[in-house]
């Protein structure tokens, strides 16, 4: 999920301090769901994360509505929301016999102070207290049903026959709100809840009836990729899968992968992947969120001279984003792609992809390989706005697994 900045007011999802960690955003009791939820149901958005901090520290929040491109909305508070903001975070707990101290701090929307009264993004920015420096943005979308979406993924596109590449094709049916679908629908499409390589206001084929065809659209093919990596981390008693050795350099432990091998150019292999997610757990306690220990991490991908373009490690672990803290380091000394990362046990998925001179989308081709077989979740957005109108609403939304 999207959600400072990609430039001065744009949100996505994203830790803004170094004690910031696994920042996760999901429906409460479901750490498989995306942040979806209905304007009229029973659902809430989980937001959760840790401050690497020895004693609980006073931190805030605020709600802003957002458009569909993450930009805040043109609203006044009334308009979006019922409550009050700059309301303090009330439920954490400090970590318990791990060697890394910290505070896990969780919220809940809507909640007893905020309930929401209009469908749409919305951001959630949380601030040290009497503080204007933002340390986190965590960000959920509300919708509101009044378009039936059918959709369907095909390795048969319009780039080859069961090549490199998967292709979307949906329809969407408008109801009696929406008056002129062209022109007042905005429409997105994404592959595994990245945003890096979104297809953003997509224009249908035709329109008859307020029927909405979308196929044969340049947008709509994505490269196919590969199965998630996957590691496991949830003792310091034994290896999990994946993991080479575990060992203690004061003050911290460090869990070293096995290298990871290039899978370009060979052949395709089923994995059981979760499609880029993660799930914090632990075996030396009851309640992962604050007993659940902290390891660097030591990612190597042995490569006999650098790629052209940069590397990076694409996961929810890091909330798919492609920056310094997923930038791997060519290592001359090593023979390949380094990187060190503090990250909480649990059972993580993850990728290699390349991008240039940030470009987008980043692709996993050079390391990955595309594979047409492989396993991808793709979801359509469907925002709505009249002439006239003030915010994005919106009003459906469908997701789709390729097997």
């Amino acid at each position: 999920m999207v959600c400072v900045s990609l430039d001065a007011q744009q949100f996505r999802t994203e830790a803004y301090s170094d004690r910031v960690k696994t920042l996760r955003v999901n429906l409460v009791d479901n750490w498989q769901a995306a942040p979806y939820i209905n304007l009229d149901g029973d659902a809430a958005v989980e937001i959760n994360f840790d401050l690497i901090v020895d004693e609980p520290e006073t931190l805030t929040y605020t709600l802003t509505h957002c458009d569909a491109n993450w930009m805040p909305s043109d609203l006044l508070q009334s308009e979006f929301m019922d409550g009050f903001q700059d309301r303090i975070i009330n439920d954490y707990a400090i970590s318990l016999n791990t060697s890394m101290s910290y505070v896990n701090y969780r919220m809940e929307f809507p909640n007893e102070d905020v309930s929401l009264k209009i469908s749409g993004n919305y951001a959630v920015q949380v601030f040290a207290e009497n503080s204007d420096e933002m340390i986190l943005c965590a960000c959920f979308s509300v919708i509101e049903t009044n378009v039936d979406i059918e959709m369907s993924v095909t390795s048969q596109t319009d780039k080859g026959m069961n090549s490199l590449f998967q292709q979307v094709g949906f329809t969407v049916k408008c109801g009696d709100l929406v008056k002129s679908p062209m022109n007042d629908l905005k429409v997105h499409v994404l592959q595994n809840e990245r945003t890096d390589n979104m297809a953003k206001s997509i224009k249908p084929l035709y329109v008859q009836n307020r029927l909405m065809k979308y196929e044969h659209n340049p947008s709509l093919i994505f490269e196919a990729g590969n199965e998630y990596r996957k590691f496991e981390m949830t003792t310091r008693k034994f290896n999990g899968y994946h993991i080479e050795s575990i060992n203690f350099h004061d003050p911290y432990f460090h869990a070293t992968l096995y290298p990871d091998a290039i899978r370009n150019g060979t052949h395709y292999e089923y994995y059981d992947d979760i499609n880029g997610r993660i799930y914090i757990r632990t075996l030396d306690g009851s309640f992962a969120d604050y007993e659940a220990d902290y390891y660097i991490v030591h990612f190597f991908l042995p490569a006999a001279q650098p790629f052209p373009d940069d590397v990076y490690i694409l996961s929810h672990a890091f909330n798919n984003l492609l920056n310094e803290l997923t930038l791997m380091e060519y290592s001359e000394y090593d023979g390949g792609y380094v990187k060190n990362v503090i990250m909480k046990e649990g059972y993580y998925n993850y990728m290699y992809v390349t991008r240039g001179n940030n470009q987008k989308p980043a692709s996993p081709h050079f390391v990955e390989g595309n594979y047409y077989q492989t396993e991808n979740e793709y979801r359509v957005l469907v925002y709505f706005r009249r002439a006239g109108d003030r915010f994005d609403r919106l009003i459906g939304t469908e997701t789709i697994q390729y097997k």
